[in-house]
């Protein structure tokens, strides 16, 4: 078993520290919701920091503090496309200096696992840091690397995943044909332990990532947690097809689009879980216009690119 302790999210809804928050959703995407990073980053800090760092610094932190603990056995983060405002600013300067001497802080801070390691400064955390970048897999395989940390020893374990949103994604997008929903950012980070707790919020029961994309690849990972049928689903929604083949398989189970209340980000799928604890803990009756009856289990299902899928399965604690 595998305990979700706290949870913690910066996107474009008002998910951060608002318990409820799967109640107050809107299906208008509308700008960045930010909480004041002051009390998790020292001021003079904050503004050597781009966006993303200072989400991931504030969720981070944020998670530790909910979750009681003093730090993190380790820090685990997922990324689909790192600090990508930091990628920019260096090849601007490798335009503008024309071979020059570049100053070396934006390639730096650039980098896909400035995030884990940030985190580490910030928490003063010397323990186990990694970064796993797959596509829209990144948030999985790192939680995939928590679970078989917390297999070998016992421990809370830091992990989620942070992706941001710059203009000059918007022409790729457009070729891609990734732009049905708008590009945005978002940053999610859990405290997971082998351990319960008067803190614990879920069960992670189990994490699947692979390149199969059958229907039978979702039955057979529910067969091996004995469940036939989930209480709810939550699926990314970006492709009309992949989200009406969810809804055919489990025809008269509540499915919900997550994507279209956060955007498309590589790492949407942290948004997802921390969408389906939320509907779970405050046992929220309606989505979108579907009903919700029962709250004990829950699946993600993330084909947000073609060919790849990921799953999560997590159940109420009180299950």
């Amino acid at each position: 078993m595998y305990y979700i302790q706290s949870a913690a999210t910066i996107c474009h809804q008002p998910t951060f520290r608002n318990n409820g928050f799967s109640k107050q959703l809107t299906a208008e995407i509308s700008a960045l919701i930010k909480p004041d990073y002051k009390p998790f980053i020292n001021p003079s800090l904050i503004r050597r920091m781009s966006e993303i760092l200072r989400m991931s610094v504030t969720c981070g932190s944020a998670a530790v503090q909910d979750a009681c603990i003093n730090n993190a056995d380790a820090i685990i983060a997922g990324t689909g496309l790192g600090c990508l405002m930091d990628t920019e600013k260096f090849l601007n300067n490798c335009i503008t200096i024309q071979g020059g001497m570049l100053p070396p802080t934006s390639f730096i801070q650039s980098t896909h696992n400035t995030i884990a390691g940030q985190l580490s400064l910030a928490l003063s955390n010397h323990g186990y840091n990694m970064t796993h970048t797959q596509n829209s897999l990144s948030f999985e395989y790192a939680l995939k690397d928590a679970m078989l940390m917390l297999d070998e020893n016992s421990g809370n374990i830091l992990v989620g995943a942070a992706d941001e949103y710059i203009e000059p994604l918007n022409p790729v997008a457009k070729y891609f044909e990734l732009n049905q929903l708008p590009l945005t950012s978002g940053v999610g980070f859990f405290i997971l332990s082998d351990k319960a707790s008067t803190q614990t919020k879920a069960i992670l029961a189990d994490v699947s990532a692979d390149y199969d994309s059958s229907q039978d690849n979702v039955l057979n990972f529910l067969n091996r947690n004995n469940i036939s049928v989930p209480d709810m689903i939550l699926a990314d929604g970006f492709n009309a097809d992949r989200f009406e083949n969810v809804r055919n398989l489990f025809n008269g189970t509540p499915v919900i689009s997550y994507s279209q209340y956060c955007g498309m980000y590589a790492t949407n799928s942290a948004f997802a879980l921390h969408l389906a604890m939320d509907l779970m803990n405050e046992k929220t009756s309606e989505l979108s216009g579907v009903q919700i009856r029962k709250h004990q289990s829950a699946l993600i299902v993330n084909q947000l690119l073609p060919g790849r899928t990921g799953l999560l399965l997590i159940k109420n604690y009180e299950a």
